[in-house]
Protein backbone atom coordinates (compact mmCIF):
# COMPACT_ATOMS: atom_id res chain seq x y z
CA UNK A 1 0.00 0.00 0.00
CA UNK A 2 1.00 3.79 -0.96
CA UNK A 3 2.23 5.35 1.90
CA UNK A 4 0.19 9.09 2.06
CA UNK A 5 3.12 11.12 3.57
CA UNK A 6 5.46 9.81 1.22
CA UNK A 7 2.94 10.34 -1.38
CA UNK A 8 2.88 13.95 -0.07
CA UNK A 9 6.90 14.69 -0.48
CA UNK A 10 6.84 13.59 -3.73
CA UNK A 11 4.23 15.23 -5.38
CA UNK A 12 5.94 18.32 -3.67
CA UNK A 13 9.43 17.36 -5.86
CA UNK A 14 7.04 16.77 -8.82
CA UNK A 15 5.64 20.56 -7.96
CA UNK A 16 9.21 21.84 -7.60
CA UNK A 17 10.60 20.04 -10.63
CA UNK A 18 7.60 21.93 -13.09
CA UNK A 19 8.05 25.29 -11.16
CA UNK A 20 12.14 25.00 -11.66
CA UNK A 21 11.14 24.38 -15.42
CA UNK A 22 8.61 27.64 -16.02
CA UNK A 23 10.69 29.80 -13.97
CA UNK A 24 14.30 28.60 -16.06
CA UNK A 25 16.22 27.61 -12.78
CA UNK A 26 18.16 24.95 -14.70
CA UNK A 27 20.62 25.08 -12.20
CA UNK A 28 18.31 22.87 -10.57
CA UNK A 29 18.03 20.34 -12.60
CA UNK A 30 21.63 19.21 -12.51
CA UNK A 31 21.06 17.69 -8.91
CA UNK A 32 17.76 16.67 -9.43
CA UNK A 33 18.89 13.42 -11.76
CA UNK A 34 21.00 10.71 -11.05
CA UNK A 35 23.89 11.28 -13.12
CA UNK A 36 22.53 7.37 -14.24
CA UNK A 37 19.14 8.65 -15.36
CA UNK A 38 17.07 7.29 -18.12
CA UNK A 39 13.67 8.28 -19.36
CA UNK A 40 11.58 7.52 -22.23
CA UNK A 41 7.98 8.41 -23.99
CA UNK A 42 5.53 6.54 -25.24
CA UNK A 43 4.33 6.99 -28.58
CA UNK A 44 7.43 7.81 -29.35
CA UNK A 45 9.99 5.03 -28.86
CA UNK A 46 12.83 6.58 -30.40
CA UNK A 47 12.11 9.63 -27.12
CA UNK A 48 14.95 8.63 -24.77
CA UNK A 49 17.69 8.92 -22.78
CA UNK A 50 19.90 9.80 -20.10
CA UNK A 51 20.84 13.11 -17.88
CA UNK A 52 21.79 15.39 -20.46
CA UNK A 53 19.20 14.80 -22.96
CA UNK A 54 16.99 15.23 -20.03
CA UNK A 55 18.52 18.55 -19.01
CA UNK A 56 18.18 19.68 -22.71
CA UNK A 57 14.83 18.85 -22.99
CA UNK A 58 13.36 20.62 -20.09
CA UNK A 59 15.64 23.05 -21.08
CA UNK A 60 13.89 23.72 -24.52
CA UNK A 61 10.33 24.34 -22.74
CA UNK A 62 9.41 27.91 -23.09
CA UNK A 63 5.97 27.69 -21.20
CA UNK A 64 5.30 25.38 -18.52
CA UNK A 65 1.57 25.33 -17.16
CA UNK A 66 1.09 21.83 -15.71
CA UNK A 67 -0.88 20.24 -12.39
CA UNK A 68 0.40 17.22 -10.79
CA UNK A 69 -3.38 16.06 -10.21
CA UNK A 70 -2.37 13.05 -8.46
CA UNK A 71 0.88 10.86 -7.13
CA UNK A 72 1.19 7.83 -5.41
CA UNK A 73 4.55 6.46 -3.98
CA UNK A 74 6.01 2.77 -2.60
CA UNK A 75 8.76 2.56 -0.70
CA UNK A 76 11.02 -0.84 -2.19
CA UNK A 77 14.24 -1.26 -0.41
CA UNK A 78 16.00 1.52 -0.27
CA UNK A 79 14.21 3.12 -3.62
CA UNK A 80 11.39 4.93 -3.93
CA UNK A 81 8.57 4.36 -7.18
CA UNK A 82 5.74 6.35 -8.05
CA UNK A 83 2.97 6.84 -10.49
CA UNK A 84 2.11 10.42 -11.42
CA UNK A 85 -0.31 12.06 -13.39
CA UNK A 86 -0.26 15.89 -14.67
CA UNK A 87 -2.30 17.58 -16.41
CA UNK A 88 -0.58 19.68 -19.31
CA UNK A 89 -2.47 22.87 -18.96
CA UNK A 90 -0.25 24.51 -21.87
CA UNK A 91 3.41 23.12 -22.47
CA UNK A 92 5.48 25.32 -25.38
CA UNK A 93 8.30 24.09 -26.51
CA UNK A 94 11.22 26.91 -28.61
CA UNK A 95 9.96 27.03 -31.41
CA UNK A 96 11.70 24.89 -34.17
CA UNK A 97 12.75 22.87 -30.73
CA UNK A 98 13.74 19.15 -32.23
CA UNK A 99 15.43 16.77 -30.40
CA UNK A 100 16.84 14.18 -33.12
CA UNK A 101 16.02 11.58 -35.74
CA UNK A 102 12.89 9.84 -35.39
CA UNK A 103 11.93 11.85 -31.88
CA UNK A 104 9.22 14.00 -32.09
CA UNK A 105 9.51 18.16 -32.23
CA UNK A 106 8.45 19.94 -29.16
CA UNK A 107 5.58 20.88 -30.55
CA UNK A 108 4.35 17.55 -31.25
CA UNK A 109 5.01 16.61 -27.84
CA UNK A 110 2.80 19.84 -26.97
CA UNK A 111 -0.04 19.16 -29.11
CA UNK A 112 -0.44 15.32 -28.32
CA UNK A 113 -0.24 16.45 -24.23
CA UNK A 114 -2.18 19.71 -24.28
CA UNK A 115 -5.01 19.76 -22.00
CA UNK A 116 -4.93 15.88 -20.94
CA UNK A 117 -3.52 14.35 -18.30
CA UNK A 118 -0.41 11.82 -18.88
CA UNK A 119 0.85 8.91 -16.64
CA UNK A 120 4.37 8.87 -15.58
CA UNK A 121 6.29 5.86 -13.70
CA UNK A 122 9.75 6.75 -12.22
CA UNK A 123 12.40 5.42 -9.47
CA UNK A 124 13.72 7.26 -6.93
CA UNK A 125 17.13 7.17 -5.13
CA UNK A 126 18.31 9.26 -1.87
CA UNK A 127 22.19 10.33 -2.19
CA UNK A 128 22.34 11.44 1.11
CA UNK A 129 21.31 14.98 0.73
CA UNK A 130 18.55 14.53 -1.13
CA UNK A 131 15.94 12.37 -3.53
CA UNK A 132 17.12 12.33 -7.04
CA UNK A 133 15.27 10.59 -10.17
CA UNK A 134 16.82 8.28 -11.71
CA UNK A 135 14.19 6.51 -14.17
CA UNK A 136 11.56 8.49 -15.83
CA UNK A 137 8.85 6.74 -18.03
CA UNK A 138 6.07 8.65 -19.79
CA UNK A 139 3.50 5.80 -20.47
CA UNK A 140 0.38 6.71 -21.29
CA UNK A 141 -2.30 9.62 -21.57
CA UNK A 142 -5.29 8.95 -18.79
CA UNK A 143 -9.00 9.00 -19.08
CA UNK A 144 -9.86 11.69 -16.73
CA UNK A 145 -12.98 10.50 -16.04
CA UNK A 146 -11.27 7.16 -14.55
CA UNK A 147 -8.98 9.54 -12.18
Amino acid sequence: MADDELSRQFKALYDEWGEAIANKRHDWLESFFTDDFYGSAQPWPGLAGGKQEMIDLDKTIEVMDATWVDVTAHQVGKEVITLGLVKYHNEQFKPGATFGDGKPSGQEISERNRGKVVAYVNGWRHNGARWQMFDHHMVSIVDEKTI
